[in-house]
């Protein structure tokens, strides 16, 4: 082997296992309690290990709140921390005074520093738009990407076509506009940062889209595949665009990195949901991230119908996901479905009684989940998370928390109330309807009124967020910003393994489309009107 050979290879495994050992986050930092350096966390699979961070609290009462930071206006995106920095991004603040003023509506947005310890506000920066979206769409907005990391760069995304890179002192390296697809862009996707490049979803071709988003005719040359969205790799430290995934991503999708048994990274995504998206045919694809073939297909399951979108969840050994009233698990390396279970037959269902106030558990009950079988389901299917054996998700029929057995397919639900007020004396427990939510900001201004679903209660037709797990607690929070909190070593799922329903503000008044963060033994939060700390006070 002559010299020049031997110097690639050895460049090879050094870039090889540099890539193992940053893989999220870039730092093997990502593991320590004070980093959760993107919304997936620093595993990028929305877990972390940690018998620290609060079970219990009530912002309402102030119970176990650090601090409490408003924001000038409403976003979706989930906070970020490295150790004493918080990022998070919101939209421009909309004006409250301006006669004859549009109903919220806008492409810009500002990304803003926060000290973790104090909820101090540092800086701020501006990440100007392309595209108009509505404020606190139920899907999505222009702040619905959240930032990513490394402990020394942040970036920032406007799903209205725009990313930068910044370091901690607010200064900027360097910034990158893209035309976005006409469509809505989802709040489902979130970037990652895996080693040195960036993944974001963005559409093939950007002149044709500008065009379409313009109304004008297509050049007869451009190819339905250019207006897909799919996962692009972008170099972090130039904002260029490195390599482009062969198969499409759905704009609905919440794509889930990881690594197979042999250390193969993958990232695992889908296609399909509501409104016919193009990218087809629908189904799930496990995509290499592994130098020399990143970007490339490892294999790919097609479904009929459109339900093959949501957040797709895989943990190295299997893959899972939902279609219509059925759940599949398969085999991570070759895309092989193992076994199937169904969500609405023979089930475990441990149900409240008003009337007797106490709970019940049926075996082998039924429930009716579809709206019309194959093609619709009421299950919250954006929250959901695979966690040991069992993969955890919301269904708004009952306001129920469902896990399904992936070993032996069995299916467990819970039910649990859509709301409880502390804003009395006495707490007061909502089963069913819930109250309208208040879609308005810290100052006041109804940001929500473009979309009158906004002020529903978050559990059905929304791009609800991804459930997080710390340690063996599981963390599902909702648009009406409840939190339940569940015990995953549970052997049943029923009103013992509900450990906890926490409030992030005061009931009817608290709108909130984020996952939960974990760093600093400390659980931080963001709502329409601010951002929370939850926990014991530092230096306690």
């Amino acid at each position: 082997m002559n010299r020049r050979a031997v110097n690639s290879l050895i460049a090879g495994l050094v870039h090889w296992l540099l890539f193992l050992c940053v893989t999220v986050g870039g730092s093997s930092e990502a593991a320590e309690t004070g980093v959760w350096p993107q919304a997936a966390g620093p595993h990028g699979n929305w877990i972390v290990e940690s018998d620290q961070g609060p079970t219990r609290w009530s912002v309402t009462r102030g119970e176990n709140v650090v601090w409490r930071t408003p924001l000038p206006e409403g976003g979706q995106s989930t906070v970020v921390v490295w150790k004493d920095r918080l990022f998070v991004t919101i939209n421009q603040p909309w004006p409250a005074d301006v006669p004859g003023a549009k109903k919220p509506n806008g492409r810009n947005c500002l990304g803003y520093c926060l000290n973790s310890y104090t909820g101090k506000i540092l800086w701020s920066v501006k990440l100007p738009g392309i595209r108009d979206m509505k404020y606190a769409g139920i899907f999505s907005d222009s702040t619905s990407p959240s930032p990513v990391t490394d402990g020394k760069h942040v970036w920032f995304f406007n799903a209205s076509g725009y990313m930068g890179c910044w370091d901690y002192q607010g200064k900027k390296v360097w910034t990158r506009a893209w035309q976005p697809r006409q469509r809505h862009h989802s709040r489902q996707f979130e970037p990652y940062l895996v080693g040195d490049t960036i993944l974001n979803v963005e559409v093939l071709d950007k002149v044709a889209a500008r065009a379409t988003a313009m109304h004008k005719e297509l050049p007869a040359d451009v190819e339905p595949k250019k207006l897909w969205t799919y996962l692009h790799g972008i170099d972090k430290r130039t904002g260029k665009v490195l390599w482009v995934a062969e198969a499409g991503t759905a704009i609905h999708n919440t794509p889930e990195f990881g690594s197979l048994a042999d250390g193969t990274a993958a990232i695992f995504h889908g296609r399909g949901g509501g409104h016919q998206p193009p990218e087809k045919p629908y189904g799930w694809t496990l995509t290499s991230l592994a130098p020399g073939r990143v970007g490339k297909t490892l294999w790919s399951v097609d479904v009929p119908g459109a339900g093959s979108h949501y957040t797709s969840q895989w943990n190295g050994k299997i893959a899972v996901w939902m279609h219509g009233a059925e759940h599949f698990v398969a085999d991570a390396a070759s895309g092989k479905v193992l076994r199937k279970a169904q969500l609405e037959t023979n089930v475990t269902l441990t149900s409240y009684s008003q009337a007797e106030k106490k709970y019940t558990t049926e075996q082998g009950a039924s429930i009716k989940l579809s709206k019309r079988a194959g093609l619709s389901t009421r299950i919250t299917n954006q929250a959901n998370l695979l966690f040991g054996n069992h993969h955890y998700f919301l269904s708004w029929k009952k306001h129920l928390v469902g896990r399904v057995n992936v070993d032996n397919g069995q299916v467990e639900y819970l039910q649990v109330p859509v709301l409880v007020d502390r804003r009395g004396r006495e707490e007061v427990v909502t089963w069913e309807k819930a109250p309208a939510n208040d879609t308005r900001n810290s100052r006041g201004v109804d940001i929500g009124v473009v979309d009158k679903r906004s002020k529903g209660d978050g559990w059905g037709h929304v791009s609800a967020a991804c459930p997080v797990a710390i340690g063996s607690r599981i963390y599902f929070p909702t648009m009406l910003g409840m939190v339940y909190v569940i015990d995953a070593r549970a052997k049943r799922l029923d009103e013992r393994s509900l450990l906890a329903i926490n409030d992030c503000g005061p009931a009817t008044e608290t709108w909130s489309l984020s996952s939960l963060t974990f760093a600093n033994g400390r659980i931080y939060h963001r709502s329409m009107k601010e951002v929370i700390c939850l926990g014991t006070a530092f230096g306690r």
